[in-house]
């Protein structure tokens, strides 16, 4: 079935040059990215995002690490879009991630959050996040 979902290359990745790089291996997954920006994120918009994780201990230095630079917000269509999303960029943890992936490719094997990537984890979620970082209204295909 085919779908959108929600993908941000961290300013890590932005810091690193590595947007062209990511949208390639998109496209090359048979993926196609609809929109894009670059944005500066906010802390409301952060606290909102991650409000799932917002009391835990290392939450504050992953804000900061949201905020230190710019972010490139996508919104991404195909078959099975956050599956194979899910797939290319590898788990969270860079460590875990197989090379190949974004993560396991370029993401820091020290610091958790500086993954380069983020993506929705579910169909649900990309609609609430996609609407969230581009201010418009979309819905999964039928």
């Amino acid at each position: 079935m085919k779908q959108y979902t929600y993908i941000m290359v961290k300013p890590d990745g932005v810091e690193a040059g590595l947007v062209r790089e990511i949208a390639k291996r998109i496209k090359d997954a048979g993926l196609e990215i609809v929109q894009f920006d670059v944005q500066k994120l906010t802390g409301e918009v952060l606290d909102e995002h991650y409000a799932h994780v917002k009391d835990r201990d290392f939450y504050p230095e992953m804000k900061a690490f949201m905020l230190s630079n710019f972010v490139v917000p996508m919104i991404v269509y195909g078959e099975n879009a956050v599956a194979k999303m899910r797939e290319l960029m590898g788990p969270t943890n860079s460590n875990e991630a197989a090379p190949g992936t974004i993560r396991g490719d370029y993401g820091d094997k020290e610091v958790i959050n500086k993954n380069v990537i983020h993506g929705a984890d579910s169909p649900e979620n990309a609609i609430i996040e996609i609407e969230r970082f581009f201010k418009i209204k979309l819905e999964q295909p039928k």
